[in-house]
């Protein structure tokens, strides 16, 4: 049975060779997202939750 990446009994760490970080491309979809979440709870402007989506949601910088 092969080794599985979790459970390496000598304790080296996994590599992260194929693991994409996360760039600001990624968070502009989100954003928008979230905006048009609270257009329809809060029946507020696209414009306005846009601005407030990031506070909302703890995603402020």
């Amino acid at each position: 049975m092969a080794e599985k990446e979790k459970g390496r009994q000598e304790g080296s760490p996994i590599p992260n060779d194929g693991v994409w970080r996360d760039a600001a491309e990624s968070k502009a979809p989100l954003l928008k997202l979230q905006a048009a979440r609270l257009t329809r709870r809060c029946a507020i402007s696209l414009a306005m939750a846009s601005i407030v989506a990031p506070l909302f949601h703890g995603d402020a910088v």
